[in-house]
């Protein structure tokens, strides 16, 4: 079970929601949002048993091992930019590994990655006004699924991480990514992006390299001279083309 020490309690105030146990946080924060909820409102759950990622993906969480959690944000960000706040999660993800130690990667446009396996996945729903920023972290799990190139954070560190400090700085982390403007954002992206040095390819197959950022955060691929445009409902595979 999560428990959170007084002084986080009283920093988070009256906007955090704890849940024993739920299908989604996602749909939980999108019914505080339709409510009002105010900006960083943060749901979080000891146990998550239909979570859902990008493409209906699936993201369970068990009891005591992993986080699932969604933070309503309403951004002072024109909406047609809104489409960075799931590389805006990536950031505050990737910012928390490195204060412990480890070297992360983001991959675009929702995972967080380190030594090239994932460690967390996003998803961002725009709800009544607000935006819902699902994060889903690997903490301390020891075992995945079969086929699935994933890691813990804890399995990383080869120790056992504190999952309430884990999602504390992480909901702290974020808060402050989303004050800056989203072209200090892709600076920051940017150098922790994932396989922009090397040949990717888009879900079709074709090859490319990454060349940056559109003003929503597309991704921006080169391919046989002509500049391709990745939207978030797109695909990226790595290097010898994997997922």
């Amino acid at each position: 079970m999560i428990t959170l020490e007084p002084a986080r309690l009283e920093e988070i105030g009256g906007r955090l929601v704890h849940l024993a146990t739920t299908k989604s946080t996602n749909d939980e924060a999108k019914q505080l949002a339709a409510d009002g909820a105010v900006h960083g409102t943060l749901v979080v759950t000891d146990e998550q048993t239909a979570g859902r990622g990008r493409h209906g993906a699936e993201w369970v969480s068990g009891p005591g091992e992993g986080l699932a959690f969604s933070v309503v944000l309403r951004p002072e960000w024109d909406p047609s930019r809104w489409g960075w706040l799931g590389l805006a999660a990536g950031l505050a993800v990737a910012e928390m590994l490195e204060r412990l130690g480890l070297e992360a990667a983001i991959k675009w446009p929702n995972d967080v990655l380190v030594d090239g396996r994932k460690t967390s996945g996003i998803l961002v729903e725009a709800h009544s006004g607000a935006a819902v920023v699902g994060i889903g972290i690997n903490v301390n799990e020891e075992n995945f699924p079969e086929g699935l190139e994933a890691v813990s954070v804890g399995q990383a560190l080869g120790r056992t991480v504190s999952r309430e400090e884990v999602l504390v700085a992480v909901w702290r982390r974020l808060l402050a990514v989303v004050d800056r403007e989203p072209d200090v954002i892709a600076e920051a992206v940017w150098q922790r992006l994932a396989w922009r040095n090397e040949v990717v390819a888009t879900a079709e197959g074709v090859a490319a390299k990454i060349r940056g950022f559109g003003v929503g955060g597309e991704l921006l691929l080169e391919s046989r001279g002509k500049l391709v445009r990745l939207t978030h409902g797109e695909s990226l595979r790595g290097p010898g083309f994997r997922d």
